[in-house]
């Protein structure tokens, strides 16, 4: 069925080294038994040249052995972490938005081996690398809030950077200020500041956010008061009103539909034709948008059904098998 307008209390007006080893080899000396006369002492000198080299060999051998295992065992200990040839030494950012979508270069050594980039809890998606640059475009924070986050990076396993990568997120833009709104309040009402609708609160909401984001209230996209006094024209609570309102002005948002994935982006409004009547049933805020080779994802938070990561392909085809959605491009 389609939305059903609320009630309004009055008109509208508002990412080895191998093993070192040490081979020792210690050739025998050799004596030779002479028989040089019968003299006692000649026989006893000789027995002594031949005794004197044969201890003496076994002396070196026996100092050889343990001098080769010191050698071995000092270069068996050497960690693995520096002898990758992957090494970080700067990037190029330190602080950004909490929504994120910033482009951020790591430089070092042999940095094509980088595999993943992580800023706390966050996956980058790498853009592009060469053997000193990597270019990754930075995640969102979590849950759009501020925060400062440590940066791993690794090469297949191993990390690279030293543990000693940083990054500040904080709100400096209007679709941070929007989107850490959307995230404070999607399962938690901003009763103090707003009434809210049973069932249909998602265009309501989806308002909320825009005033967060420097939309300024008129005479036909206005709200007022809270619980009973609660009190609002039809743009601001109404998918399909708010549908002819944001046609109506351009200049805040253009229209999309689902075949121009690719250029919506998050703190855009998406809205659902439930029955394809040519109404607008439900509305949300854009929460994230992946790109991958199947194609763009496209996920959004909201009220009614309340959700953060919903993903519109969700839905559209088991939620509301068949149903049509639509996007607006906030300016």
């Amino acid at each position: 069925m389609p939305e059903q307008l609320p009630h309004t209390s009055h008109a509208d007006a508002r990412s080895p080294f191998g093993r070192l080893s040490a081979r020792y080899r210690v050739l025998p000396l050799r004596g030779r038994r002479v028989v040089a006369g019968t003299a006692a002492g000649a026989v006893l000198l000789l027995a002594t040249a031949v005794i004197t080299p044969i201890a003496l060999q076994q002396s070196d051998t026996t100092a050889s052995a343990p001098a080769a295992q010191a050698v071995d065992d000092t270069t068996s200990t050497v960690p693995a972490s520096t002898v990758n040839a992957t090494a970080v030494t700067a990037i190029s950012a330190t602080t950004g938005s909490v929504a994120g979508g910033s482009t951020l270069t790591v430089s070092g050594v042999d940095v094509d081996g980088v595999t993943r980039v992580v800023f706390g809890e966050q996956e980058a998606r790498i853009l592009s690398a060469t053997s000193t640059e990597v270019t990754v475009a930075v995640p969102a924070a979590t849950g759009f809030s501020p925060a400062d986050v440590g940066i791993a990076v690794y090469a297949d396993e191993l990390r690279v950077d030293g543990d000693a990568l940083s990054y500040s997120y904080d709100i400096t833009s209007p679709v941070d200020a929007q989107m850490a709104y959307v995230f404070t309040h999607w399962n938690d009402y901003n009763l103090a500041e707003y009434g809210s609708l049973v069932d249909t609160d998602c265009a309501n909401f989806a308002s909320q956010s825009l005033l967060e984001r420097g939309w300024t209230m008129d005479e036909d996209w206005w709200a007022e008061g809270t619980g009973d006094d609660f009190d609002f024209s039809k743009a601001w609570v109404s998918s399909t009103f708010f549908m002819n309102y944001v046609e109506e002005h351009p200049e805040l948002a253009t229209a999309l539909d689902d075949t121009q994935r690719d250029q919506v982006k998050v703190g855009d409004i998406v809205q659902f034709d439930w029955d394809n009547s040519g109404d607008r049933d439900h509305t949300g805020i854009v929460s994230k948008v992946e790109t991958t080779d199947a194609g763009t994802q496209v996920y959004y938070a909201g009220h009614t059904d309340d959700t953060d990561y919903r993903t519109v392909d969700e839905a559209i085809t088991v939620i509301h098998p068949g149903a049509s959605v639509y996007y607006w491009s906030i300016a």
